[in-house]
C-alpha cells in the first residue's frame, strides 16, 4: 500500500495524534475528541515512532505545510495546486482524501508552527529529512513564478523550527534559479553555496563537505530514516544537484 493509501486507514490519525492527527482525522471523517486525548502524550524519545508512523507523519506534514505555504501570499492559485499534484504523485483512488487534507489546511495560513513542531518531535535531529520538506515547500511557493515575502518568511521559520542551520537553507535556495531571492551571485558562487562551502576553502574541505552531503542525502539513507518511497525522486534530484555542483567546482579549480 502506498503511503497515501495508509493515510486513509481509520487509525492513522490516532497513531499520529497531535495537530497532524487531528487534521487527518477530520479529513477522513473522524472526530477529533478521541485524537485530542493523546495530544499531550509525552514524547520521551522519537524512537517510539515506528517507520510506518514516520512515513505517515512525513506525508501528512507535507500536505498540510504545502497547503499553508500556498496560502501564505493570500491566495491559492491553480498553478500551486497543480504543482502540488505533480510533485506529490499519487493514485487517483487517493486523490479525494488527499484533497480533503489539503483543503482543510489551506483555509488559513495561521498555525503552521504547530505542525512543524510536531514533525520535529517525530523526526528529531534528522536534518536530511527536513531538507526534503523545505525543498518541496520552495517548489510549491515558486509554482506561480514568484516568491512572495510571506512565503519565504514562512519557509525560513519552518526551517528554524526544524533546527536547520542557515547555510543548509541557503544550500537549498541556491538550487533554484529565481530572482525573487534577491541574491546576485554567479553560477560558481551558487555551486559553493549548494555544497555549504566558499571559494576560499581548500580542495580537501570541499571534498569532505561533498562526501558528507552525498551520504546524508542518499535515497537509501533517507528511506531508512522514514522518508516514504514516493519521495525518493526528491532525494535523487537533490543528489544530482550536489554532484553537478561538485563537478563544476572541480573543473573551475583545474
Amino acid at each position: 500500500m502506498s503511503v497515501w493509501g495508509k493515510l486513509l486507514v481509520g487509525g492513522a490519525g490516532l497513531v499520529l495524534g497531535g495537530p497532524l492527527g487531528a487534521v487527518l482525522g477530520l479529513a477522513v471523517g473522524h472526530g477529533v475528541d478521541k485524537i485530542r486525548k493523546i495530544d499531550t502524550k509525552k514524547i520521551i524519545n522519537n524512537s517510539q515512532f515506528s517507520a510506518n508512523d514516520k512515513q505517515m507523519a512525513f506525508a501528512t506534514g507535507v500536505i498540510v505545510l504545502s497547503a499553508k505555504i500556498a496560502k501564505a501570499d493570500g491566495k491559492v492559485t491553480k498553478d500551486e495546486i497543480e504543482t502540488f499534484r505533480s510533485i506529490f504523485d499519487f493514485e487517483s483512488s487517493d486523490e479525494s482524501a488527499i484533497g480533503q487534507i489539503y483543503n482543510k489546511a489551506k483555509l488559513s495560513s495561521d498555525g503552521y508552527e504547530v505542525y512543524a513542531k510536531q514533525l520535529k518531535d517525530v523526526f528529531g535531529d534528522q536534518e536530511s529529512l527536513y531538507v526534503e520538506f523545505i525543498t518541496a515547500l520552495f517548489k510549491i511557493a515558486l509554482a506561480d513564478g514568484s516568491l512572495h515575502p510571506k512565503e519565504l518568511e514562512m519557509i525560513t521559520n519552518i526551517s528554524k523550527i526544524f533546527g536547520m542551520p542557515e547555510n543548509i537553507l541557503d544550500s537549498i535556495r541556491f538550487g533554484f534559479n529565481n530572482s525573487d531571492f534577491n541574491i546576485d551571485l554567479n553560477a560558481l558562487e551558487k555551486d559553493y553555496k549548494i555544497l555549504s562551502c566558499n571559494a576560499n576553502d581548500s580542495d580537501k574541505k570541499i571534498k569532505e563537505s561533498y562526501l558528507k552531503l552525498v551520504k546524508d542525502y542518499h535515497p537509501d539513507n533517507l528511506v531508512s530514516k522514514g522518508l516514504p518511497e514516493e519521495f525518493v525522486r526528491f532525494a535523487n534530484e537533490r543528489l544530482s544537484e550536489i554532484n553537478s555542483a561538485y563537478d563544476r567546482i572541480n573543473k573551475s579549480r583545474k
